[in-house]
């Protein structure tokens, strides 16, 4: 990667982040691209944002992959996409990021993909374990969603 932080005013989570891609560019402040590491990516389509309450968003506008899918492809936790809980400032506040559209956007695919799973599950009648795991997921980003939603009010 050729990429320097010291040049650069960014968290050491994010610092962790793009060491482990490849192809990393800056495009702007607390922007950056790279290639997808959750698939075979020629050319950078994985977007890196570094909100500026130190929040990550991680999206591959090639595979759909989120945050975390390209965190365990990395081998990271995806905890460190989220700014430490002690600090105060996120508090009972509303917290900048997603718009709600945005949100259920997201969120749109993976009930789709649900969908698609309980159709199949009904026409052979067994589960998968990486199908229970999805739905496992999709079911804590979908409360996460709405936790966030009720936080902005």
């Amino acid at each position: 990667m050729n990429f320097s932080t010291k040049s650069l005013h960014v968290s050491d989570n994010l610092t962790e982040i793009l060491r482990s891609l490849q192809k990393v560019k800056q495009t702007g402040n607390g922007k950056f691209i790279a290639c997808c590491p959750v698939h075979s990516d020629r050319s950078p389509s994985l977007a890196i944002t570094e909100k500026p309450d130190k929040m990550i968003l991680l999206h591959c506008f090639g595979c759909g992959a989120g945050g975390v899918d390209i965190c365990n492809a990395l081998g990271i936790d995806p905890i460190s996409l989220f700014p430490p809980n002690d600090n105060l400032r996120f508090e009972k506040k509303a917290r900048s990021g997603f718009s709600a559209w945005q949100l259920f956007h997201v969120l749109h695919a993976d009930l789709v993909r649900l969908t698609i799973i309980a159709s199949d599950l009904r026409k052979i009648g067994e589960l998968s374990s990486d199908d229970r795991q999805f739905i496992s997921e999709v079911i804590t980003r979908i409360n996460d969603g709405l936790s966030y939603l009720e936080g902005i009010r």
